[in-house]
């Protein structure tokens, strides 16, 4: 007997979801992957642009135990409400921020994508998605451009004081 898997939840009327897509050239096949369980590749530049950031670079200024939790709190107390996607290694955070960012963007150790690079993709899980295993949003998918972080909120990120290195832990909240 084959084994019936759970559809995912529709992200047709998720608003996150809809504003990721509002710009796609086929916004149907990417809510269809994230029915299927698939994680669909969306074109940076378009809506958004990303910066991506090493998880040693973030996780190396803060203190304490790192849990989701202390991750979340650090990127919102930058200024980071929205759009951040773990990777499915855990080991980068790519940040959506304002279209335009990638263009002067120039901090040490991240890279930005933006309208202007040839490979501009991001594979993004389904919006829906908190936790692993797998990529997911650390935090929620925006729902409106204004939502979006610039340059200055992902430098006061990177930008907190180095303390002693304690390594990640999950967070037994969400377990």
């Amino acid at each position: 007997m084959k084994e019936r898997t759970t559809p995912h939840p529709s992200t047709r009327d998720h608003a996150g979801a809809r504003w990721l897509v509002s710009r796609a050239s086929r916004p149907g096949e990417i809510h269809e992957a994230w029915a299927m369980g698939r994680t669909p590749s969306v074109e940076i530049g378009r809506r958004f642009d990303v910066v991506h950031l090493l998880a040693g670079v973030v996780e190396g200024v803060l203190p304490g135990i790192r849990t989701d939790e202390v991750l979340e709190n650090a990127f919102r107390a930058a200024g980071i409400g929205h759009g951040v996607i773990v990777s499915r290694q855990r080991d980068t955070y790519s940040v959506l921020v304002r279209t335009g960012t990638a263009r002067t963007w120039d901090a040490p150790n991240t890279s930005a994508v933006g309208t202007d690079d040839h490979l501009r993709y991001l594979r993004v899980p389904h919006p829906g998605r908190k936790e692993g295993p797998g990529a997911f949003w650390l935090l929620p998918v925006p729902e409106r451009d204004e939502a979006l972080p610039g340059a200055e909120q992902v430098c006061s990120l990177l930008q907190q004081p180095q303390t002693r290195s304690i390594s990640w832990m999950r967070s037994t909240a969400s377990q």
